[in-house]
């Protein structure tokens, strides 16, 4: 079994290719595309207390969690998780 998606860049596109099921922990709404492309995930763990971090909130239907059609990740940060924000850069033209 593997935890985080690092383990797989550069591998194989999935852990399935040695048996091994997926279950990724931390930051759901990143991993619950990752999970979807796995045929052998064994589940993917919520954290509830980073809710306050995303707009949007995973659906989960029939203890399922339904895939965003949202752009990219299907997620923006929100303003609670700009506050908690300690630095930020600017990057390009200022004017």
């Amino acid at each position: 079994m593997a935890g985080a998606p690092l383990p797989f860049s550069g591998s194989p596109p999935s852990p399935d290719h040695k048996g091994r099921a997926l279950a990724p922990h931390f930051v759901m709404e990143i991993h619950v595309h990752l999970s979807a492309a796995c045929p052998r995930t064994a589940w993917v763990e919520p954290f509830e207390w980073l809710e306050p971090m995303f707009n949007e909130r995973l659906e989960v239907k029939d203890g399922r969690m339904i895939i965003p059609n949202r752009a990219g990740l299907g997620l923006s940060l929100s303003e609670q998780a700009g506050a908690w924000t300690k630095e930020s850069m600017i990057f390009g033209p200022t004017s």
